[in-house]
């Protein structure tokens, strides 16, 4: 179900502009980004990231992010990413992507399967992501929805209004804000992906009820969970 909340890419191999950058926005579908040159720094689920030549992104479905800031003479490929790829999300690091892009040049399936191949027999953790504070608070939310967040911000030595408002000047969103992103999220994947019952997704995920969690949804997504349940049944 496709709806105009979403942004989609465009695959294959594109050159970025020194200007380019995007607010706050959300993909529905997974795709994985491969920078060939230049730096392209990113705000989102995945913390804050500087990808440089080399450097693997895997975005997950329903992802959102910020483009803050791209260098001159950036030159990526984008790629459809399927939910069964042997990695769901992460940044990585590529010795020689050239076979990548040789690929993405006559065919972007093939180019596909090269890079799945290549994350799937080796790897590494790519040294472009920042650790400061409101990145460890991303990740604690990311990792677990109900990070009560004035204990971690007491527990960091930091006022909760502080780590509010550093937080949002380096997210573009609230620590409240992001953490019910990452429970709706974790509720839409259950949604699509499963048959359990709405209430019980709810609860699981940490919502109050059933409303308050398709509040969220409608408000992430444009539809309300019934919808995608629905959509996800027909496509299947």
């Amino acid at each position: 179900m496709a709806t105009a909340e979403f942004r989609t890419i465009r695959p294959g191999i594109e050159t970025l502009g020194c200007s380019f950058s995007l607010p706050r926005h959300r993909h529905l579908r997974a795709y994985a980004l491969v920078v060939l040159a230049g730096t392209v720094e990113e705000s989102g689920y995945a913390g804050r990231i500087r990808a440089t030549a080399g450097d693997v992104l895997v975005h997950p479905a329903l992802d959102c992010h910020e483009n803050r800031r791209v260098s001159a003479g950036v030159r990526l490929i984008r790629l459809y990413w399927p939910e069964e790829a042997p990695v769901e999300r992460g940044l990585f690091r590529l010795e020689d992507v050239d076979a990548v892009a040789r690929a993405a040049e006559r065919d972007v399936g093939e180019a596909g399967w090269l890079l799945r191949a290549a994350l799937r027999e080796r790897r590494a953790a790519s040294p472009g992501r920042r650790d400061d504070w409101p990145d460890l608070l991303a990740a604690a939310l990311a990792e677990d929805a109900d990070t009560a967040i004035g204990a971690w911000a007491e527990a960091h030595g930091l006022a909760a209004e502080t780590a509010s408002r550093g937080f949002a000047a380096a997210y573009g969103v609230t620590p409240v804000a992001f953490r019910a992103e990452q429970r709706t999220r974790a509720a839409w994947l259950r949604v699509t992906r499963g048959d359990e019952p709405l209430s019980a997704i709810a609860a699981d995920t940490g919502f109050a009820d059933q409303a308050h969690m398709t509040r969220w949804m409608r408000r992430m997504t444009g539809a309300p969970p019934a919808a995608w349940r629905r959509a996800a049944r027909g496509s299947a």
